[in-house]
């Protein structure tokens, strides 16, 4: 016979308190340091300072061209302009990810192409991809979500195949790695977030990535009037004007996002040993089905989800979630509506009955802590609370 369950009246399996082990970002001396520096001398408009984290980002990456941007939606944005992406074209995205993916596009005027993604992985099915395809595809978008890599490979073949190009939505998976290259470097485009729950957090910004120059001009051109006169002639006549966007990032951020780079790894690795010590335990007990990444692939966590099957244990979502929130567990369902079941979708011809692969497996996400700054301790209670819980299953 197992423990008392809380719900029931017995002791909670988690007793810690969570805020330390949980916080995040994790903002010290450093970033108050180069944050003030910048205020001390004012400068905090048109500064230098993105500059230098364009540098930074890039070397880290092994990218060509780094441009930040005022936030990754402005970063998107940038990429799809910059391949000349509008009025007739499609740019097919999954519609399991965060609308920052697709509405771009749908600014742009283009038409966006929802399609499934693996039920396994999350992300984009490589095969639904090639079944949208049309004469009218300008753009795929893969989201690395959650922090795990897409497939690329067969996303570059098929989108060779077709002429299509290819626009990372990396804003979850920085310092990921497919195949021994940085998320985000992989495809024609990539493009980032530093929002603050990001796993490289500046509070606001974001950056666009690119091999290609010209790509890179024309995202300078956009939203970068200053920038834009030291371009060629063909780009810095539009110097004064701009094509009407201002998408500078704030110095301050920059500050902040320059500080957090030098400590990205680590903390990404410590969240992965969090996280996949959880994830070991979890994949021991019905119901839960864990990914397991093959061995070139690098994953990072930004969200820790994985898939629950009720009809594999007779405990439906909805009370496995009370369960072990009685338990302490910060658990909660999936947080991302489906972007093709929206009203500004819908009303644009997206029918919200397709795409059942994406339906069924987004109602089956549970989502946990990432554990950024545990020591392991209160990981340890948490599989104690699974553990506990999974007796009902019994």
């Amino acid at each position: 016979m197992g423990e008392r369950l809380a719900i029931e009246g017995g002791p909670r399996a988690i007793t810690m308190d969570q805020n330390d082990a949980l916080r995040w970002p994790v903002i010290g001396r450093e970033e108050e340091e180069a944050v003030v520096e910048l205020l001390r001398r004012g400068d905090i408009s048109v500064s230098e300072e993105p500059k230098r984290l364009e540098e930074e980002f890039a070397r880290y990456l092994g990218a060509k061209y780094a441009l930040a941007e005022v936030n990754g939606t402005a970063a998107n944005y940038a990429a799809l302009f910059a391949i000349g992406v509008g009025e007739g074209d499609e740019v097919i995205c999954p519609s399991y990810t965060y609308w920052a993916t697709a509405m771009p596009a749908a600014a742009l005027g283009a038409r966006v192409v929802f399609c499934e993604v693996n039920p396994e992985t999350l992300n984009l099915d490589p095969e639904d991809f090639r079944r949208k395809i049309t004469g009218r595809t300008k753009a795929v978008i893969p989201v690395h979500l959650w922090g795990l890599p897409a497939e690329m490979d067969d996303i570059l073949e098929i989108a060779r195949e077709h002429g299509i190009v290819v626009i990372e939505d990396a804003c979850h998976a920085h310092g990921a790695e497919y195949r021994g290259k940085k998320a985000g470097t992989l495809g024609d485009i990539g493009f980032f977030s530093f929002q603050a729950s990001k796993n490289l957090p500046g509070g606001e910004g974001g950056m666009l990535v690119t091999g290609d120059e010209e790509i890179y001009y024309r995202a300078v051109t956009l939203g970068h009037y200053r920038r834009a006169a030291e371009l060629p002639e063909r780009y810095s006549r539009y110097r004064h004007t701009s094509f009407g966007f201002k998408h500078r990032m704030s110095p301050l951020h920059a500050a902040i996002t320059r500080v957090q780079l030098r400590y990205l790894d680590g903390r990404n690795e410590k969240r992965n040993r969090n996280v996949e010590r959880l994830l070991n335990a979890l994949s021991d007990i019905p119901g839960f089905h864990v990914y397991k990444s093959p061995v070139y692939i690098k994953r990072v966590y930004y969200e820790n989800n994985v898939v629950y099957r009720e009809e594999e244990t007779g405990v439906s979502m909805e009370r496995l979630i009370e369960l072990l929130r009685a338990e302490g567990a910060l658990v909660r369902g999936d947080r991302y509506p489906l972007l093709h079941q929206q009203p500004y979708f819908v009303e644009r011809g997206s029918n919200p009955d397709d795409l059942p692969v994406t339906t069924d497996v987004n109602r089956r996400i549970l989502a946990l802590p990432t554990f950024p700054n545990d020591d392991g301790s209160l990981v340890d209670q948490y599989i104690h609370a699974f553990y506990k819980v999974a007796e009902v299953f019994k």
